[in-house]
C-alpha cells in the first residue's frame, strides 16, 4: 500500500511540474475570453472569505502566486504557501521580492515545498485554509483533509473548490482555439472526483456551511465552505 501511495505521489508531482510549464493557471487568469470562468472563481473565492486581517493563512497548491497575491492584498497577519514544484516557488518568491521593493509588505510570508498530505505545520496553527483547484491532481485526498483539519485551529474555516470535470472537458476544445494550452489535461487531471463524495470526506474532519455550483447556467465549479469544530 504504501508502495501504491509513493507512485501516486510521484505522479502526483510530475502532473504538477507539467501544468506549470504547459499549462499555467496564470494563462487561464490572463485569457479575456478563456480565463472567464477562472476569474470568476477567484473573485466568489475572495468574497466569501471575507476579511482576513490579522488572520494566519494557509494557501494549498500556490503555484506561482496569482491567488496568493489576492490573498495578500487583504492583508492578513501571516501569509504561508505551499507548493510541490520548486520552479512555480521560485518564481512567486520572485514577484514578492519585486513588489517589496516598491512598497512595504506588513505580512509575514513563508514559502515552503510541501505535500497537502503531510504539511510541516504544528497542529491548531491556521485560521483560514484556502485549497482552490488542487485536489484533482491529489491522491489519497482523505489523508490531505485529516491534515488540514490538524492544522486547522477549532472555528477556522477550510475553502476549497475543485471542478466539475465531466463538464469542464466539453469546452477543451474552444479553449485551445482561445489559447490556452489543454493538450496536457488527461496527463495533470488525475482524479475526477464526485462531489458527494467530496463532501462525504470533509464531513469526516468538518463542518459544512456553504456548498454550491457555479456558474448555475454552465457549473463548472464546485465551492466548498467548511468549519473545523
Amino acid at each position: 500500500m504504501e508502495n501504491t501511495l509513493d507512485s501516486e505521489i510521484e505522479n502526483s508531482v510530475k502532473a504538477a511540474k507539467l501544468e506549470y510549464e504547459k499549462e499555467p493557471m496564470k494563462d487561464f487568469y490572463k485569457n479575456k475570453i478563456a480565463g472567464y470562468p477562472s476569474r470568476l472563481r477567484v473573485k466568489k473565492l475572495l468574497m466569501e472569505i471575507g476579511d482576513i486581517r490579522g488572520k494566519r493563512v494557509l494557501d494549498i497548491g500556490c503555484e506561482a502566486g496569482y491567488v496568493a497575491f489576492k490573498l495578500l492584498a487583504k492583508h492578513p497577519k501571516e501569509f504561508y504557501g505551499i507548493d510541490i514544484v520548486d520552479e512555480a516557488l521560485k518564481e512567486f518568491k520572485r514577484k514578492i521580492e519585486k513588489v517589496k521593493e516598491k512598497r512595504k509588505i506588513d505580512t509575514k510570508i513563508v514559502l515552503k515545498k510541501a505535500f497537502l498530505q503531510k504539511m510541516p505545520f504544528k497542529e491548531d496553527f491556521f485560521e483560514i485554509i484556502v485549497c482552490t483547484e488542487v485536489i484533482e491532481h491529489a491522491p489519497n485526498i482523505d489523508k490531505g483533509f485529516k491534515e488540514m483539519s490538524r492544522v486547522l485551529k477549532k472555528g477556522g474555516k477550510l475553502f476549497l473548490t475543485f471542478p466539475n470535470e465531466k463538464l469542464r472537458k466539453k469546452v477543451y476544445p474552444l479553449v485551445k482555439i482561445l489559447g490556452v494550452n489543454t493538450d496536457i489535461e488527461k496527463e495533470v487531471t488525475l482524479f475526477d472526483y464526485d462531489p458527494k463524495y467530496i463532501l462525504g470526506l470533509l464531513r469526516k474532519n468538518f463542518r459544512i456551511n456553504k456548498y454550491h455550483r457555479f456558474p448555475f447556467y454552465f457549473p463548472m465549479t464546485n465551492l466548498v465552505v467548511c468549519e473545523k469544530v
